[in-house]
């Protein structure tokens, strides 16, 4: 029976998109009713506990916002794996393939404890995902073999990886992932966006339409922007979220100056306002190009907001005639402009219909329902793994070790990992000055998604040595 959870996340709280917010929620919500701890970066390594009980391990690190670094070494390693061995959680869940994750799926491989992967970002386009946007260093062929070669070698060594809905299950196994494969929703504090009793009037003169995401290219503002201009004067764009590159938002708003049309950029909003601007929107319009499964566009239906859509994972997922209107992925921005228009000029009580089967078709996505799931995932991982024998420790860094890209590295590595003492049977054994060095430069090997950039930055610290 599962007790303890072992949450992992690369980013602290507030940060990393929907990944992080997923991240977060679900360790808070588990919390409820498991003895949870999450491992995050911070500003000093140890157990803290705040004012509502929750537990999260930090590991001293450098960054900001949605990029952090471990600053591991040999002392703040012993002291992770100290604290894991004390806290000796029932099963690992990591949601980002990188970093941190990486040293609780190998301190899991040894211990023997069952590490779980929801997967946040399509394998096989994972750096599509942001972290382009971020640096162009990383859109090159070259890189793009390296992050799948690393996110293969890193599925390998997980227990079972959840995946968001069929198409994302469908793309892990053909991916190469050879486990067991769990379909699993993400989930939402539907309370939240329950709040209001009626839908907005849509007899009103103005009509708002909102868009709530990181502004970048694969969310594609640009194209909503430019079905504005196919709309009446009346009609209202708002965009929360902020730029993933700084120079984006300015690009938009020219553009929005350009072609006269009425679009307010609202920023970072908390849930609790966002859950207020959707609550009086009339439709939720998205563009983006490629979603897993859009935290956004679930948060939009379950206030009532009809979606208008192109075809994407979520989209395609959650949106039809009864809550909305999806659109073929090649649509004009003309024909998204009349899809809009033939949503707000339906009869008030059509529009009603609209805003109750919106808020109807996401109804199981309560994280009280999701939990329930996500267990009985746990438990069946830990009923098959009965009885069976544990990977020796050495093999498992070896394994890890044969997938760093950079070859001077890999065999500095490959040279330390075959001193290792053998570890004692009952109590896991660390060697520290070796296991500090190593772990350090295999977690930022290309990691795939938000932190692959820190790589190259490394790689030149490291040849200071």
């Amino acid at each position: 029976m599962v007790k303890k959870i072992l949450f992992i996340s690369i980013f602290i709280e507030g940060y990393g998109g929907g990944e992080g917010r997923v991240a977060w929620e679900m360790a808070r919500w588990f919390s409820k009713h498991y003895d949870v701890v999450m491992l995050c970066p911070g500003k000093k390594t140890g157990l803290v506990e705040d004012e509502t009980g929750f537990k999260q391990f930090n590991v001293r690190s450098s960054g900001d916002k949605n990029v952090y670094l471990p600053l591991l070494n040999a002392i703040e390693v012993a002291k992770l794996y100290d604290f894991l061995e004390k806290f000796q959680p029932d099963v690992i869940h990591m949601h980002d393939p990188a970093l941190l994750d990486v040293i609780g799926q190998l301190w899991g491989k040894y211990a023997r404890v069952p590490v779980f992967y929801t997967a946040h970002v399509l394998p096989d386009r994972a750096l599509d995902f942001g972290a382009t946007e971020i640096s162009r260093f990383l859109n090159t062929p070259i890189n793009d073999r390296l992050a799948k070669r690393y996110l293969r070698n890193f599925y390998q060594h997980c227990d079972a990886v959840i995946g968001l809905n069929e198409i994302t299950a469908n793309m892990i196994r053909q991916f190469g992932y050879k486990g067991r494969v769990f379909q699993i929703p993400n989930g939402r504090d539907l309370a939240l966006y329950h709040s209001r009793d009626e839908c907005p009037d849509i007899t009103e003169e103005e009509k708002r339409l909102t868009f709530v995401g990181s502004l970048g290219k694969r969310k594609n503002q640009a194209f909503l922007i430019e079905a504005m201009q196919y709309l009446p004067e009346n009609y209202h764009l708002q965009l929360v979220g902020v730029a993933l590159d700084a120079s984006y938002q300015g690009v938009l708003e020219k553009q929005a100056r350009k072609l006269g049309v009425k679009v307010s950029f609202l920023g970072q909003l908390p849930p609790q306002q966002v859950a207020e601007v959707l609550g009086d929107t009339h439709v939720f319009v998205s563009a983006s190009k490629m979603e897993v499964q859009s935290l956004a566009i679930i948060e939009a239906l379950a206030s009532g907001s009809p979606v208008v859509g192109l075809g994407n994972e979520t989209v395609d997922e959650l949106v039809d005639e009864t809550n909305g209107v999806r659109l073929p992925n090649d649509a004009s921005a003309k024909e998204f402009a009349a899809a809009i228009r033939s949503v707000c000029d339906r009869p008030a009580g059509a529009y009603k219909e609209l805003c109750h089967n919106a808020s109807s078709r996401v109804s199981q996505l309560d994280w009280t329902c999701v939990m329930e799931r996500t267990i009985q995932c746990y438990e069946t991982v830990l009923a098959l793994r009965l009885g069976r024998t544990s990977m020796s420790t050495v093999k498992i860094y070896r394994q890890f070790i044969a997938h760093i890209p950079n070859r001077r590295l890999r065999n500095r590595i490959a040279g330390l990992v075959s001193s290792l003492p053998v570890p004692p049977k009952k109590r896991f054994f660390l060697p520290v000055k070796t296991l500090g060095i190593a772990f350090l430069n295999m977690t930022v090997s290309v990691s795939g998604y938000h932190l692959l950039r820190v790589w190259m930055w490394f790689r030149k610290l490291f040849k200071k040595d």
